[in-house]
């Protein structure tokens, strides 16, 4: 057995058989309607969200609470793991890391739980876990493994698109008038997760341009390193996220590449049902 054990928000997203190879824990986010039905994540799907909003259904999203954190650093530590890593949703866009340093405070031995302050969403966080495994799997020490997973965090970005530039602006990140004056010229939002915050970088009319803009941002990143990781994802976009795949595997022929097209309820709450995006890290 592992002596070291990974538990994630449910923003980010794997497969059930994924999560149980590798015995990862989940903690549930929330979303609620207006009703004040309230659902766990993990237990609802995307398609389940996308036919309420059919229904004009309008929903919120909440962080779980301590409690929720404690009970599964508890088992695990009482399973004989030594240390405990959780990765989730960046401080600045919910208050489950806050939740899990409460939790993790909570323990006799908090040392034993490392936070990694992300600064990353949904496929970016998929990406870091992805690396996490590999070093835990390869028997790498927490000194070694908690050194590089800073690193990779500090290193790493994510750009996104979305087709309903109305989802953006119930996060404030678009004013009703753009959105409305977007639709018509169907411009592309392309969203920057800088300091983890999601922030427009910029709309464009057409996805040759949104490929552009991502590339230059690469570019940017991957002067002075050797090594790049690239995580493509995307919801309902298959053909959009296809094409943007066959731009970065052309510009960069050497990198590690990653595609998948899981996003769960609480992304589709905040960002729409369609969209694609990127997240890529340089060592």
């Amino acid at each position: 057995m592992n002596k070291y054990a990974v538990v994630l928000d449910s923003t980010v997203y794997f497969e059930k058989e994924f999560l149980e190879e590798h015995n990862i824990k989940v903690v549930s986010l929330y979303v609620t309607d207006e009703l004040e039905n309230s659902y766990k994540e993990s237990e609802v799907s995307r398609e389940f969200i996308i036919e309420k909003q059919k229904e004009g259904r309008t929903f919120k999203t909440s962080a779980p609470g301590p409690g929720e954190f404690v009970k599964e650093f508890e088992t695990l530590l009482e399973n004989g793991y030594e240390k405990i890593y959780m990765i989730g949703l960046s401080k600045a866009l919910s208050g489950t890391y806050q939740s899990s340093i409460v939790g993790r405070n909570m323990l006799d031995n908090p040392e034993n739980v490392v936070v990694f302050d992300t600064n990353q969403s949904a496929y970016g966080n998929e990406m870091l876990v992805l690396e996490l495994l590999k070093m835990i799997e390869s028997g790498s020490d927490a000194i070694e493994i908690e050194a590089r997973m800073h690193k990779i965090i500090h290193q790493s970005r994510l750009m996104f698109t979305c087709e309903n530039l109305f989802s953006l602006v119930k996060g404030g990140r678009l004013s009703t008038t753009r959105a409305m004056i977007g639709t018509v010229l169907r411009m592309k939002p392309i969203i920057n997760m800088i300091d983890g915050k999601l922030i427009l970088h910029k709309t464009e009319r057409t996805y040759k341009n949104v490929f552009k803009i991502i590339t230059d941002e690469i570019d940017k990143s991957v002067q002075g390193f050797n090594n790049l990781t690239l995580y493509i994802t995307d919801t309902y976009s298959k053909k959009s996220s296809e094409s943007l795949l066959t731009v970065v595997k052309d510009k960069y022929p050497t990198a590690n590449i990653i595609k998948t097209d899981l996003l769960g309820p609480v992304m589709t709450v905040h960002v729409g049902n369609k969209g694609f995006g990127i997240s890529w890290f340089t060592e």
